[in-house]
Order: structure tokens, then sequence, then C-alpha cells
């Protein structure tokens, strides 16, 4: 089955759409001539999304077959890269969802930002849920104060600005700018008819997927945790699967979040309507009622001759090369920490120590670790954080609303290229394994019609 055979019904266009009339002097008659010339349809097998198994482990065999073939080669500032998680999770997964169309998807500039700040989000979301599960059992011998109205207020701010850096790149995918155009579901002219099962399972292997790097990336841990709140800043309520799944236990818990929390984690930006036109958070993030500062829809693609601290932070979040990020003490999960702390799966080596500022962050988030809602969470804190704590600088409204300049800035920033050696290292291996499979195919319909004579 693929996408194409789907939709057969849903993407018919008629003979003479997308074209034009013209006379042609050769044949003296009206000849139809289209305005774009045809595309290739790229055909790719699909799964059931809710069937997709990563696997955990490889055996030696594989283990040097990666090294050989697809692993990225030592450099002098050997730190892991988003591009190391990638190729771990495309080589652990099952093969029928590794096609050209998910690799070409998955090694582009913008998905790379996306990436980037999906992790950073999940990261700090897990950060925040520590600490509001800690501050919420401190209820019970302390009394609440002003000030802890101010602290929550910043965890709030803090999250919805996150959230509101991961919308603005998932708006490009939505409306299929710049380098998402041959992927939108009505073609790359958007004349054609919707492709909706293709868009809507091709995108659903994509969050699989994404789940999976910000898992590795956060040094997998707390992945229960990750997939729900990853489903559900994309989707509406209705249609979070990962919540459907939840055992009832589980939900209990989550919706035993006292007010406080729920305003944090969750944000205010909820904006209800009915089922189907509900909003997901990230849409609501973008059209929350709240100050945003025009900078934050341009961080990591304009070239702003001033930003605030804070801007600068977040920016560097997005675009940052990896070698860089211990230098500006940031911390992007295991992005940027030396790979000869982690196996060819990128688990943490025992030998490998965390870094001391990763201990000290140890010591206080051991404290909530029996007080986490879910069971993923407490066994995933008793090892302790491969990564440094995040500290997002503080809101600065007057620094924020500078006018460097009297025009609006239109440079771009010098567009931060994928790996093309690990592209075409795994374009090569989708073609290896179709030939192989079309081979095996042909040698058992020969084989089945030879034991019929």
């Amino acid at each position: 089955m693929n996408f194409q055979d789907d939709d057969d019904d849903d993407s018919y266009i008629g003979a003479y759409d997308d074209g034009h009339w013209a006379w042609d002097d050769l044949t003296r008659q009206l000849m139809f001539k289209k305005d774009i010339p045809d595309m290739p349809q790229e055909r790719i097998a699909v799964t059931i999304i809710s069937a997709v198994e990563f696997r955990e482990d490889i055996d030696l065999n594989e283990q040097q077959r990666f090294r050989k073939r697809i692993q990225r080669k030592f450099d002098e500032h050997d730190v892991v890269t988003l591009q190391d998680i990638k190729d771990v999770v495309l080589y652990t997964a099952p093969p029928k969802i590794v096609q050209p169309i998910m690799i070409n998807l998955l090694h582009l500039p913008a998905t790379e930002r996306f990436l980037r700040a999906l992790i950073f989000y999940c990261q700090y979301f897990l950060q925040t849920s520590d600490l509001m599960n800690q501050r919420t059992l401190e209820l019970n011998t302390k009394i609440r104060t002003p000030e802890s109205d101010k602290t929550e207020t910043i965890l709030l701010e803090n999250l919805e600005d996150l959230r509101l850096l991961v919308a603005k790149e998932y708006s490009n995918v939505i409306l299929g700018l710049g380098e998402f155009t041959k992927f939108h579901h009505m073609g790359a002219s958007k004349k054609s008819r919707s492709l909706s099962k293709r868009d809507s399972l091709l995108f659903e292997t994509f969050f699989r997927i994404s789940i999976q790097i910000i898992w590795i990336a956060l040094g997998r841990k707390s992945f229960s945790q990750i997939e729900l709140e990853v489903n559900r800043i994309f989707k509406s309520t209705v249609f979070n699967s990962a919540e459907h799944k939840m055992s009832k236990d589980n939900k209990a818990n989550l919706t035993a979040m006292n007010p406080n929390e729920r305003m944090v984690q969750l944000g205010h930006c909820m904006l209800k309507r009915h089922k189907v036109n509900e909003l997901s958070p990230l849409m609501n993030e973008v059209h929350c009622n709240r100050y945003i500062n025009h900078r934050m829809y341009g961080l990591g693609v304009i070239k702003y001759p001033c930003l605030s601290e804070r801007h600068r932070y977040l920016e560097a979040v997005l675009s940052l090369p990896e070698t860089m990020l211990d230098d500006e003490d940031m911390s992007i999960g295991i992005l940027g920490l030396p790979r000869k702390n982690f196996d060819i799966l990128l688990k943490q080596l025992k030998s490998a120590s965390p870094t001391s500022s990763s201990i000290s962050f140890h010591k206080q988030s051991s404290k909530s670790s029996n007080m986490s809602k879910i069971p993923t969470r407490k066994s995933a804190l008793l090892t302790g954080p491969l990564y440094r704590e995040i500290m997002i600088p503080p809101r600065n409204h007057a620094e924020e609303s500078m006018q460097p300049c009297l025009n609006f800035p239109t440079e771009t920033i010098p567009r931060r290229p994928c790996d093309e050696i690990q592209h075409k290292k795994w374009i090569k291996r989708v073609q290896r394994l179709k030939f192989r499979q079309r081979h095996h195919i042909h040698i058992s319909t020969t084989s089945s019609r030879l034991a019929d004579y």
C-alpha cells in the first residue's frame, strides 16, 4: 500500500487543469500546454503509525555495518550532533518507513531548526515539570507568597516563548513555505487537490521519528512524557493519540495537576472551540492575546542588527553549531557533548561521568523524583541527567523594544546546510535495500513458478 493508492479518489486532477490553451502553428490547431511540467510522484510504502517500533539494540555485525557505511567520521572537535542522532534513529527504524521522501525531509536546514527547537522545549518542559512537582510538595510546609507568583510567571513566559519558537518553524511545514514547498499536500504549485491521506501518514511518521530523536537527545529518559507532550502541542485534545493510549492511573495523575501546575505547564492561551475547529496549542500560541516581540518570528532566519540577550540566546538554540554549545554554556540535550562518552547507539558509557553542573541539577531534582506524575520519570531521575540545567535569560521589555534601525531588516542569516555526505549515504542505503527487496521478490516468484512445473 502507498500514499498515492490511498488517495486515488481525492487526488484526481482534470486533464485540462493547471495549464493554458495556445495556438500551434505546426498542427494548426489549439493545443493545451501545462504551465508546470509533470513531476514524478514519489511512491512510499507506509505502515500503521502505532505499530512503528524502533530497535533498542543491534548485534555486532550490524554495529560494524553501521560504523563502516553510515556513521559520521570522527573529526577534530568530535561532539554529538543532531545528524548523529538522526543516523541512529533511521538505522534502528523499521525499513518500511525509511523512504527517500522521509530522508529528504529530515535533511533540510529548516527541519533541523524545527527539531532543535522541539528538543530544547521538551528539555525545559521536563525541567519545569520537576520544579513544579517540588513546589507543590513544599506547599504542605510553606506558605505561598507573592514571590511565588513571580517565579511561576517567569516559568510560564519561558514555556510560551519556547512553544512559539517551535510554532514558527511548524507553520512553515503547514503552509509549505520555503524548503517545505515540495512536501505540501497540494503539490509545489498548491493547485492540485489535497492528498490528505498521504499528508497525514507522511507527517504522522515524521512526528513518530521526531519523538524518537527527542528521546535519544534527552538521554533516553521520560519517553512517556515526551510522547504525551509532543502529541499535545501539535494536536488538539480530541486527536491526541498518546493520551488515548494512556492507562487510567496515568490519566488520573494527569488530571490531578493543581491549577498552578496546569497554568505554568499548559499555558493560558487555550482557545476553546468546537472539536473539529479547535486549534492545536502551538497555533494557539501564535494567536495568543499577549505581548509577542516581532523578532521572535524571525529568529534563526532574519539577521537583526540588534537583539536582546534573551533573543540572542533563543537564536543560538536554533542556529549555533554543536561544537560551540559548550563554550556558550548552552544545553540542548546531549548535543555538543563529547561523542567518546557514548556508544555507537548514543547510549551513555558507564565510564563517562556527567558534568559538574549536571550533578548539581541532579541534587535538586532528586528530591522531587518521588513526586513524578508518570512512573517513567521516577526511574529516569535516579541516574541523574547528562546535561546542564537550562537557564534562559530573563525578559527585558525595555531592551526588547529597541528600534536600532528605521527600515525593517531584510538580510537573512547565512544558510547552515545539513551534512550532505550523510544525506547521500542514506539515499544510497535506501536504494540498496530496495534493490535487494526487488531481487528477493524476483527470485521468490521465479522459484514458485518453477515449483509449479
